[in-house]
């Protein structure tokens, strides 16, 4: 309320100072103003100010002209065509602008100064100058000029003192326009002090410089500024031009052709300035605008690494709380399956329960294995190896499978499939076993073809592989949703066959991974083929075949188990016992480390999350121990399989990693690795640095 008060005020107080100074100063023989700018305040108070204020406004302007034009000697008959006119104008300029415009228009730009000026500001001036020329033609006055001096005035005037009122009001977005009273004094002070010398010489050469005077002002200062000098310096100069003796060129101009000639230099100045002004706080808000989604992107950023963090954190805490009881239940029953005295049934149904276990244990590592892809932590681990060892290891694998259905297994081989090629052959071989699995799964009789294609390109090698089955087939609507994560060809799938919906999704990922494509052709009735390449490199060296060791008993090793709970120790003991290991147990990081100090261990089993001390400070305890306790083989044995601790694990100085559900046939292969073989090979595995 104050606010609206004081604008309204101030909008009255400027409308008399203007159109006293107009018409005391520039007005020609028919009582017509050359340069008139009252009305832009008039106008400025419509647009700005609510009905009740704008009408208020309107009726002291409309007075103070009336009062004014009488004042200084007006004809009695024009006086009241003229306040009649310019409140006619400013209604018509402030209608036009709330409707092109809007109820509260901002000069944000040049588009807006150029619309304030074309759709309101013309039309309105224009319109007011045809009435005027028409109105006084009556009382004997020449309708061209007075239309041409009606309009030049006005349409000049209200150009300026509008923009300048409504960048006035607005505050927004002049942060960067923000100068020191020193310098905004220096700038004005100058655009005054040019103002009043620019037309003192006898001739005309010194108003040029305006216009640079007037750019460096909006360059500084902003769009206020740049209208603030327009209006200095339309009032100085024309102060200078009316009063000042007429020199020179000047002296052959009528005061009316002066005036027309300070509006043009006036107009120039005053649009250069101010387009440089508003071009200069466009940029500004573009560099805020930049600045301020920069900063959100930075935060969604900080949010998106927290919310990685904390997915990485929950994932690794739902496979450790998962996998700590899957390691017993697989355990277990993988030991209980050794047993010869078991009656038939119960073999049967510790079977069923073995595969149970495993197919909950398959949809852990899914989800595990999706989630890295997700985050990009799929490291290949390329390595010599040939196409066709990797197709008859995985036909290996998936054979029983096969022959449970009375499916006939069949390998084709096109091309060098032997060749040595650079390869991530437990990579390839996952990818193998989910389309395999899918095939044995989604046929029910016929058979299942893997079909290998080695191409020799020189300095690289195209393998190609395409699982081909005689199943039902897959109608074309459903393909686009097989590579989905959680999706399947057809929901009803799950219920019956199982899965999580994400073997198909991992595969893709993996062969993206490796730089290849995958893809399916099928039609109902006849069967799907699922396809992927990939190019890989010729491999310096022959893959190198490790004879397999078919004893269970690994001779009397003398083995650390470290594991904080009583059941995976129980199943420990009794693994270690079966392959002929003399075993110690210790409850945690601690215990192990107190127990090492003593030495005698040919290799120790770490559990990695333990209270006290967990597995990787134990493993770097005992790593400073220095000597052969120190040197020991240290193996990690825990259901947290996520890539981040595995690398922990490392930099401690871990020897190798084994993930939980432990299988019987793996951690023979490491206790192997780590004592018996490099005893026949008379070599020890070189420990990792200590980080």
């Amino acid at each position: 309320m104050r606010r609206d008060t004081a604008l309204s005020v101030l909008l009255c107080a400027g409308f008399a100072s203007f159109a006293l100074f107009s018409i005391a100063l520039t007005r020609d023989s028919h009582s017509v103003a050359a340069l008139w700018l009252a009305n832009g305040l008039m106008t400025a108070g419509f647009v700005l100010l609510p009905l009740a204020r704008a009408i208020a406004v309107g009726v002291a302007c409309a007075a103070l002209s009336l009062t004014i034009n009488i004042l200084t000697g007006a004809p009695l008959d024009a006086a009241p065509i003229f306040t009649s006119l310019n409140i006619f104008e400013a209604v018509l300029a402030a209608l036009l602008i709330r409707r092109f415009i809007g109820v509260r228009p901002r000069i944000n730009g040049l588009p807006a100064l150029l619309r304030i000026a074309f759709c309101a500001i013309a039309p309105a001036t224009g319109l007011a100058a045809i009435l005027a020329g028409a109105s006084l033609g009556y009382l004997g006055r020449p309708f061209d000029e007075i239309t041409f001096n009606w309009f030049t005035a006005h349409a000049l005037g209200m150009l300026i003192t509008l923009p300048a009122v409504l960048l006035i009001i607005d505050r927004r977005g002049r942060r960067e326009f923000v100068r020191s009273r020193w310098e905004e004094a220096l700038l004005y002070g100058a655009v005054a002090a040019l103002s009043l010398i620019a037309y003192a010489p006898s001739t005309f050469p010194t108003p040029i410089l305006l216009t640079p005077v007037m750019v460096i002002a909006a360059f500084r200062l902003g769009p206020r500024g740049a209208a603030l000098s327009a209006v200095m310096m339309a009032v100085i100069s024309t102060l200078v031009v009316t009063l000042g003796p007429p020199q020179g060129i000047s002296s052959l101009w009528t005061q009316t052709q002066r005036i027309h000639n300070l509006q043009f230099v006036i107009a120039a100045a005053f649009f250069t300035s101010l387009s440089v002004a508003l071009i200069l706080a466009e940029q500004g808000r573009v560099r805020r605008l930049l600045a301020m989604r920069t900063r959100a992107a930075r935060r969604a950023q900080a949010r998106a690494q927290a919310a990685g963090a904390a997915k990485g954190e929950f994932l690794a805490t739902m496979s450790h709380e998962i996998r700590t009881p899957m390691n017993s239940i697989l355990g277990f029953t993988q030991t209980l399956r050794r047993r010869q005295d078991l009656p038939e049934e119960a073999r049967r149904q510790l079977e069923l329960i073995h595969r149970a276990g495993g197919s909950l244990l398959a949809v852990v590592n899914d989800i595990l294995d999706y989630s890295r892809l997700e985050t990009g932590e799929v490291e290949l681990a390329l390595a010599p190896g040939t196409a066709r060892a990797v197709a008859q290891d995985t036909l290996e694998i998936i054979s029983p499978s096969a022959e449970a259905q009375g499916l006939e297994l069949i390998l084709e081989e096109v091309g060098p499939t032997d060749l040595s090629v650079m390869v991530d052959d437990l990579r390839v071989r996952q990818i193998l076993l989910n389309l395999l699995s899918n095939a044995v799964k989604f046929t029910a009789a016929g058979q299942v073809r893997l079909k290998i294609t080695a191409r020799d390109q020189g300095p690289d090698v195209l393998l190609r592989f395409e699982v081909q089955d005689t199943g039902v087939g897959i109608p074309r609507e459903l393909m686009h949703r097989l590579f989905r994560r959680f999706s399947q060809a057809d929901s009803s799938v799950g219920r019956a066959f199982g899965g999580s919906g994400l073997g198909l999704a991992i595969c893709k990922g993996l062969v993206e991974a490796m730089g290849g494509l995958i893809g399916v052709r099928s039609q109902p009735g006849s069967g799907s083929v699922f396809w992927f390449e990939i190019i890989v490199e010729h491999a310096a060296a022959p893959p190198v075949t490790a004879e397999p060791d078919h004893s269970d008993a690994l001779g009397q090793i003398r083995v650390l188990l470290v594991d904080d709970h009583a059941m995976n120790r129980d199943l420990g003991a009794t693994v270690l016992d079966l392959l002929g290991c003399e075993v110690s147990l210790a409850c945690d990081g601690a215990e192990a480390l107190e127990a090492a100090r003593g030495g005698g261990f040919d290799v120790i089993l770490m559990d990695i999350h333990m209270p006290v001390m967990d597995g990787v400070e134990a493993t770097r305890m005992i790593r400073a121990l220095g000597g052969a306790e120190g040197q020991v083989p240290i193996i990690a044995m825990s259901a947290d399989v996520m890539p981040e601790m595995m690398e922990r694990c490392r930099r401690a100085g871990m020897s190798d990693t084994l993930g939980k559900p432990i299988q019987i046939e793996a951690l023979h292969a490491a206790l192997a690795r780590w004592t018996k073989a490099p005893a026949a090979e008379g070599a020890t595995p070189t420990l990792p640095a200590v980080a």
